[in-house]
């Protein structure tokens, strides 16, 4: 293991968490080995200084802090970030995140008159951003247009 190579990941790891896919991505195209790649991760590994599942608690509780719902984090984690489904499931079991919560946090935000009855081109516009950001129709949709105030007591 080049001691290059340990320094950049040690520079890396100083200033927040990386997946191991996110970490080997940034050495190849420094152009570092394979070799140097596999024993610098598994080194980091070891040590517990890189670590998948820590990794993915938390980018599950920051990005649902900012407002995203649970299908988008699994998709972000899994396509952008090279973190295994398993894993993926084992943190979303092990997380205590209430969706509904957050999808009513991000409706009362972005969208303050949601309780009022809405034509259909502002539901559809709900609809879109809520299912973009990653919340299913059911965390949602009994919000939109309820007009019931005792539902919503803070």
């Amino acid at each position: 293991m080049s001691s290059l190579a340990l320094g950049y990941v040690m520079s890396l790891l100083a200033r927040r968490e990386y997946s191991e896919f996110e970490l080997r991505c940034k050495m190849q195209e420094k152009n570092f080995t394979e070799q140097e790649i596999e024993q610098t991760l598994a080194h980091c590994q070891q040590k517990n200084w890189q670590n998948d599942k820590r990794f993915a608690e938390n980018y599950f509780y920051h990005r649902a802090q900012r407002g995203y719902g649970l299908i988008r984090i699994k998709q972000e984690l899994q396509q952008l970030k090279g973190i295994q489904a398993e894993l993926i499931y084992e943190v979303e079991q092990e997380s205590e995140i209430d969706w509904s919560e957050i999808a009513l946090q991000v409706l009362r935000k972005k969208f303050p008159q949601y309780r009022e009855k809405q034509d259909l081109k502002t539901k559809q516009k709900i609809w879109r951003y809520m299912l973009s950001h990653g919340f299913s129709h059911d965390e949602f949709t009994n919000y939109i247009g309820c007009g019931d105030d005792d539902y919503f007591l803070d």
